[in-house]
């Protein structure tokens, strides 16, 4: 079964972000200039670099599942 974009229903390509060495994190958009320049701050959402998810190339939007990291 094909997943399906939520935002223009065209059908999802399953794939993975790669974050070479470093741990997933996720960051605020009002983090102050130390932790936005540097690999401080930030909660780490996977210690593994990599995470599965799927892609819209019609709508440019990405679907991470945290549950799967």
């Amino acid at each position: 079964m094909k997943l399906k974009c939520p935002y223009c229903n065209s059908d999802l390509i399953e794939g993975y972000i790669d974050g070479g060495k470093y741990s997933l994190k996720w960051r605020d958009k009002d983090i102050n200039f130390f932790q936005k320049h540097t690999t401080f701050g930030g909660e780490v959402l996977s210690e593994d670099p990599m995470a599965k998810c799927f892609r819209c190339k019609n709508c440019n939007k990405i679907i991470i599942d945290l549950n799967e990291l």
